[in-house]
């Protein structure tokens, strides 16, 4: 939300300066209410393509992975919470409990997921496979698997 505030702000800004400029006669003031128009149309683009509130917990986890694993692991379980029907988020939330070294549910939600793996990208069902060998034989972690 705090975006769309944003650009709707810039919009009316340069829609102003457009106006103004327009005024007085000035041949750059049509470039410049133009740009005003695509600054409406992608604040409104924005607007209308809806971003579920599963992928926004998905994205606070990813970015807080690393230093914060355990925050990481709630929003994860908030997105799976609010969006069962994405697998995908067990392979994540297993790199998170693999971080707090709790393998046993890493384990469970690995394998959680490659029960049901029927449409779901190869590369990632692989890496699944590979996450839970280490899991299972407690292996370190690798640089990639973050």
């Amino acid at each position: 939300m705090r975006y769309y505030a944003l650009l709707l702000s810039v919009f009316t800004l340069v829609v102003v300066i457009g106006v103004l400029l327009s005024v007085e006669r000035l041949p750059f003031a049509y470039p410049i209410i133009g740009l005003g128009l695509v600054a409406a149309g992608s604040a409104a683009v924005y607007a209308v393509l809806p971003v579920s509130t599963a992928r926004r917990y998905r994205q606070r986890a990813l970015a807080n992975q690393r230093g914060n694993p355990e925050l990481a692991l709630l929003d994860l379980t908030r997105a799976i919470e609010l969006d069962a029907n994405d697998r995908s988020l067990l392979v994540d939330r297993a790199r998170a409990y693999r971080l707090l070294g709790r393998h046993r549910e890493a384990a469970a939600d690995l394998q959680a997921y490659l029960r049901h793996t029927r449409g779901e990208p190869p590369d990632r069902v692989q890496q699944a496979r590979t996450l839970l060998e280490r899991v299972e034989t407690g292996g370190g972690l690798r640089q990639w698997e973050f």
